[in-house]
């Protein structure tokens, strides 16, 4: 009997793609995108005023991670800069971790603001 223990898909934070990949040739995006499941904590830094910047903490919905930074629905919209520190929680087989980045992008979406966070370094933990 094997040490592993296996644990259903329901359980995974990141799915297994499902089909091909959603880079396109001409696109500037160099990576794939995985697909999340779940929700997290984030804490939003609006550093319009740099002698006061504001922070907040809200519960956000995770969309898709890539090598290069994280794809959240937010409840409010955030503007391009505004930093933003995701805590993941262990789930499943996947471990927890932290994620501090920058906002490239917020669209307005059916469950709120679809905010695309661009990290400083490359995502290692999955």
């Amino acid at each position: 009997m094997s040490d592993e223990q296996i644990t259903p898909d329901h359980l995974r934070l990141i799915k297994p793609p499902s089909g091909p990949s959603d880079v396109l040739f001409l696109e500037r995006r160099g990576s794939d995108r995985l697909p999340l499941n779940g929700s997290a904590t984030a804490i939003i830094t609006d550093n319009t005023d740099r002698k006061q910047p504001t922070k907040k903490i809200c519960t956000v919905q995770l969309a898709n991670q890539s090598d290069t930074g994280l794809g959240i629905i937010a409840p409010e919209p955030n503007p391009n800069g505004h930093h933003i520190t995701v805590f993941i929680q262990p789930h499943g087989a996947d471990n927890g971790y932290d994620l501090t980045g920058t906002v490239v992008r917020c669209n307005k979406h059916t469950l709120g603001h679809e905010v695309g966070i661009n990290t400083p370094s490359r995502i290692l933990a999955a």
